[in-house]
């Protein structure tokens, strides 16, 4: 064992000389630093003459000459003393003892500063010349004075903020910069010098023209862009409140079709730009966030998309909208070539919040509560109502009524509102911090932030909570080499919210009650749903954890040539679990003591891009470009695990204790590598070139058919700078443009090209090893061929602003099924036969309608039109799909109206050559179809189109009103012309069974003494099979809907100032106001399935819609 002695006294002392030595080598630090000040002084030598010239003059020579500059207070100083200096390799120092000789001017050497004062200065301090008293104000360029705007004495923490007249006051030393920055406003930078007084001038933020816009690697001026780009304000975005940010940018970008999914907590949005173009791949734009593409569903296509869609692990979750600086989206070819494969269905560009160089910190907070209910209810039947329906059903069909024990299984007097039971009060909560700034040397920037949001759903135990946590870091290491990092982090749990409980909810009888009198939960033995109060409580929910890292470095080789290389790293972790228990109706009715489903996923992707950028002007030549290689590598995996028969239902979480497992487990990888360029030249803001192209070469395709080519090419035309419209003074701005080119997708399941073996049984009920697919080694990239003509236009001072353009998109070898020969062990084979059209015109307005003085008015409308088409199917099918048709369609009979009479009924069977019009048990009360094909009967013939889910325009409208500290913002979206398939409808208005429960209108169904009513009779077995797909069912769902409305209170900054708040708001907004639409569903902006591309404009009760009112409070430090 080793000794050790411990001195008592000697850990202060050595502390204390510790200390000491600290001192001492600040103290000759500071030394070293004033000596060298004046050695370096020393060490300047000038050599020039001046005769006869002013002090003022000869300061300005020793400036021009050397680094010092001079500081005084004017008034101390006889700058018109003139002076003769004639001096040759002379030490500064000696030329100022010579020059104030023997006057009462004395000088001090600060760093790089010649300070002078006088000798009657006896109370001289260095701080009396360098710190004074500014008084300011502050306007915009019509002259009307600014309230709010902050002044910040560049590289340190101290402000103020300008009052109601616009003045402000403020301490500076003379070689300080005043930086004043404004909402809506450009910041400026003003040098103090000797200036007491300074009036600035604050120039609107720049116009839409000047207004940089994010693109394919890289950025441009919006008025050099030759291709169709719109951006998304994230203000106004922010201002919705949402949990995420594709649902919040419906109605706000021209040819952007955006459909909620439902109203569940979390639940994402179907976003279409111009139209479908692939039928296996999921339509979805890319998205590129902080320069990492992202691909929804991984790339798997459309039924990997729909799988983990419903299972919420996007990886658009994971942004939080608070932290969105800018949305950027490109539509046409020539904007979206340069990412090739991925780009045939736009693409949408987010950049998150960064800091700014030689920046003091920026701390924001916001914290919403929102409180959620449900748009609209269905009314449903108590117990007395859903027993006479029963009754009248059964008496129309001639049969006797279900024994008591049925019809009244728990009594006749039992009712339970089912909606009621299962709703609760939803309050969600949303905190967010922010921080940004840079270092005092101006060398590095920041954006820090943390979010947390609690979002609760108008249904009992549906909830969606996340944390995130984000930073961006960027410093330029030397004065050619700049470095950054992105890291975000999400971790998300999405709970019970399941897309078909509220239908099931209901559906369920009203006479059942929540408890037997065993006290057991209640069930319906029959019925296909279990008990709504007891399921609602079963262990369902998603967690997701997602991260995205990138890394890059950018290093300037030459003036105007830049390198850049980013490395990404993106990775999502999912794991769902539900559990039902051994108590559930269907547990015991397949004699199961609990069944356990648990999944995990994950996905990862890398991405390596190598960027060379060149920029050059010549006279009024300019060239932009940008030369890149990148290379992805994709990867998936999952495990399934189903388990059932548990001793004991609080044993779930454990599958080994399960008497029955089935395992499954799987998964892919791809890679990807492209080379791209895109290449832009301007003459004199008049005449702009594009080129565009890429090479993508992926693994999802067989050796001979990998890579693939996608150019483009853009010409755009500024006819305002032309002579002949010098004298078009109310015109300010007009741009032709054109584009024309060629995007790709490869967003299917990887190796279509290859067979797949599974175990199975072939001839003679063999067993063995099968093909499970058929191959087709010639499958290829789907194309999209894109025409884009559009004008850019800016009027009136800029108080108008648009633009208005048509587009043609044809998608060409489309992967579709086709029948294949029995020999070849299968039935059908994918193969590139399909062809796709959509078309349509995009056009957009803004309007300042007042935009000075207190009272200001901004209007923003646009309004889009999509037809898409069936070009050729050339042998091919895949499900509904008809040549000459639209994508999304509807097939069904068409109904004339119910038959009145029997008579009517025996006329047409009469006349059918079959005997049978419709059906043998056709009856009064009977929907009556339509004989389309006129053969005299009802059949399968008789099944068309008729309807279509894509409405004939759509838009959105959005105003901006402010007035003195307030500010009102209202969006109204709409879409008109097109349908919904009421699948609602059909399940509460057709009586089918007593098993469930129906609408309160089926009391107004078909009956000799009510025979205006369009729905129905009641009969039980449906024996006309009035259920059946028709144009009953479908409905015109066009709409305007006020879909937010957001009152922001500003506080006056002066009075802020006292508790060290620079800027503070509250506000007030509310979603899903109203809704104008002749529509009888809960809400015409639905979509039951948002993740497939054939079942759009399906209403099937999903989560219903929700209004929210939230209260938000913004704070700026």
């Amino acid at each position: 064992m080793k000794k050790t002695t411990k001195l008592i006294g000697m850990q202060s002392c050595t502390q204390n000389l510790k200390l000491k030595m600290r001192l001492s080598l600040i103290l000759v630090f500071v030394a070293l630093l004033r000596i060298n000040a004046n050695t370096y002084s020393q060490n300047i030598r000038v050599s020039f003459e001046l005769r006869q010239v002013t002090l003022e003059e000869l300061f300005s020579k020793i400036e021009e000459i050397t680094p010092y500059k001079f500081l005084y207070h004017v008034e101390g100083v006889n700058l018109s003393r003139k002076v003769n200096v004639s001096v040759f390799k002379t030490p500064l120092s000696r030329v100022l003892d010579d020059v104030f000789k023997d006057t009462d001017i004395r000088y001090q050497l600060l760093d790089r500063q010649i300070v002078l004062h006088t000798n009657h200065s006896d109370n001289f301090s260095i701080n009396s010349v360098l710190q004074q008293t500014i008084i300011g104000k502050v306007t915009d360029t019509k002259g009307n004075p600014l309230l709010g705007v902050t002044i910040l004495v560049k590289g340190t923490q101290t402000g103020t903020t300008t009052d109601a007249d616009g003045q402000f006051e403020i301490k500076a030393d003379v070689n300080d910069i005043l930086v004043l920055t404004y909402l809506g406003f450009a910041k400026k930078e003003v040098v103090v010098g000797n200036q007491k007084e300074i009036t600035v001038t604050l120039d609107e933020e720049a116009s839409q023209l000047e207004e940089v816009v994010l693109v394919g690697y890289g950025s441009q001026k919006r008025k050099d862009i030759t291709g169709s780009v719109s951006r998304v304000n994230a203000v106004e975005i922010n201002k919705m409140a949402p949990v995420n940010f594709d649902n919040a940018i419906v109605g706000r970008a021209p040819g952007v079709y955006v459909v909620p999914s439902s109203g569940a907590p979390g639940a994402p949005a179907a976003i279409r730009i111009r139209g479908i173009t692939s039928v296996l791949g999921n339509n979805e734009p890319l998205y590129v966030i902080d320069g990492v593409p992202i691909e929804l569903g991984q790339g798997q296509g459309n039924s990997f998309y729909s799988e983990s869609f419903s299972n919420s692990i996007s990886p658009l979750a994971s942004i939080n909208p608070q932290d969105i600086e800018t949305i950027d989206i490109l539509k046409d070819a020539s904007a979206t070539a340069i990412y090739g494969s991925r780009g045939a269905n736009g693409v949408i560009i987010i950049n998150t919040k960064k800091g700014s160089y030689s920046s003091v910190p920026s701390i924001s907070f916001s914290s919403m509560t929102t409180v959620s209910s449900f748009f609209n209810k269905y009314k449903m039947l108590n117990s007395d109502g859903f027993h006479k329906v029963i009754k009248d059903a059964y008496t129309n069909a001639g049969r006797p009524l279900p024994d008591d024990e049925d019809l009244y299984p728990f009594g006749e007097d039992v009712y339970t509102n089912w909606q009621k039971e299962t709703s609760q009060p939803a309050v969600n909560t949303n905190y967010y911090l922010n921080m940004n700034g840079g270092s005092l040397n101006g060398n590095t920037m920041y954006s820090v932030s943390a979010g947390i949001t609690d979002q609760n759903g108008p249904i009992y135990n549906t909830s969606y909570k996340r944390n995130n946590i984000r930073t961006k870091l960027e410093t330029k290491a030397s004065e050619k080499l700049r470095i950054g990092v992105n890291f975000n982090y999400t971790d998300s749990k999405n709970k019970g919210s399941n897309t078909t409980f509220y239908y099931q909810t209901i559906r369920y009888r009203p006479d059942i009650p929540i408890y037997d009198e065993a006290g057991e939960y209640a069930a319906d033995p029959n019925s296909i749903y279990s008990n709504p109060w007891v399921k609602v409580r079963y262990p369902s929910y998603v967690d997701s954890k997602n991260l995205l890292i990138s890394l890059f470095g950018e290093y300037q080789l030459t003036k105007g040539m830049v390198f850049k290389s980013t490395y990404s790293y993106t990775k999502g972790d999912n794991f769902s679990f539900r559990y039902t228990p051994s108590y559930d109706v269907f547990e015991k009715r397949n004699n199961r003591k609990g069944t356990l489903n648990q999944n995990e996923s994950g996905y990862y992707s890398r991405i390596f891009d190598n960027t060379l950028t060149y920029n050059k002007s010549i006279d009024k030549h300019s060239i932009n470009s940008v030369l890149g290689v990148s290379y992805t590598q994709n990867e998936s995996e999952y495990l399934s695990i189903n388990a059932t028969d548990f001793p004991d239902d609080f044993v779930m979480v454990t599958p080994g204790a399960a008497s029955s497992q089935t395992l499954s487990s799987g998964g892919t990888i791809s890679g990807l590598s492209s080379y791209f360029l895109r290449a832009n030249y301007n003459y004199d803001d008049i005449l702009y070139l594009t080129f565009t192209g890429r090479a993508d070469k992926s693994t999802k395709f067989g050796p001979k058919n990998r890579w693939g080519y996608f150019p483009s090419g853009a010409v755009s035309w500024r006819l305002s700078r032309m002579k002949f419209m010098d004298d078009v003074t109310f015109v300010d701005d007009l741009k032709f443009r054109t584009s024309f080119g060629k995007t790709g997708s490869a967003n299917f399941s990887d190796f279509q090209y290859a067979t797949f073996f599974g175990s199975g049984s072939f001839y003679d009920n063999n067993n063995g090893v099968v093909a499970n697919t058929i191959p087709n080694p010639a499958i290829r990239w789907e194309t999209t061929n894109q025409l884009d003509i559009a004008i850019d236009y800016s009027l009136m001072d800029r108080r108008i602003n648009g633009s208005f353009g048509y587009f043609n998109k044809k998608t060409s070898d489309q992967i579709l099924s086709r029948d294949v020969i029995l020999e070849t062990g299968g039935t059908s084979q994918f193969a590139n036969i399909g062809d796709f059209g959509n078309k349509g015109f995009e056009f957009q307005v803004g309007v300042d309608v007042f935009r000075e003085g207190k009272f200001q008015w901004t209007t923003e409308f646009n309004v889009s039109t999509i037809k898409s088409k069936v070009l050729h199917l050339n042998g091919g099918y895949y499900r509904n799909l008809i040549e000459g048709e639209p994508i999304s369609y509807f097939s069904g009979y068409k109904v004339a109206g119910i038959f009145q009479s029997q008579d009517e009924i025996d006329t047409l069977n009469s006349a059918s050559p079959t005997g049978v019009y419709q059906s043998g048990n056709t009856a009064p009360g009977d929907f009556k179809y339509v004989d389309v094909n006129g053969d005299g009967f009802i059949g399968t013939d008789d099944n068309g189109v008729i309807g279509k889910a894509e409405p004939d325009f759509f838009g959105g409208w959005n105003n901006i009103v402010r007035f003195g500290n307030f500010e009102l913002s209202a969006l109204f979206n709409y879409s008109v012309g097109n349908y919904l398939f009421n699948s609602n409808k059909r399940d509460l208005l057709i009586y089918s069974n007593e098993g469930s429960n129906y609408s309160t209108d089926i009391l107004n169904a078909w009956s000799p003494t009510n025979s205006s009513s369009s729905i129905p009779r009641l009969v039980a077995g449906d024996p006309n099979n009035n259920k059946r797909t028709s144009d009953f069912f479908i409905e015109d769902a066009s709409f305007i809907k006020l879909k937010n409305i957001h009152l922001t209170y500003k506080f006056n900054p002066n009075l802020l100032k006292k508790i060290f708040v620079q800027r503070a708001s509250i506000s007030l907004s509310a979603s899903n106001v109203f809704v104008i639409t002749s529509y009888s569903g809960l809400d015409p902006e639905v979509n039951y399935s948002a993740a497939s591309n054939f079942n759009q404009g399906y209403d099937s009760a999903a989560y219903p819609p929700v209004r929210t009112f939230t209260l938000g409070l913004n704070l700026n430090l």
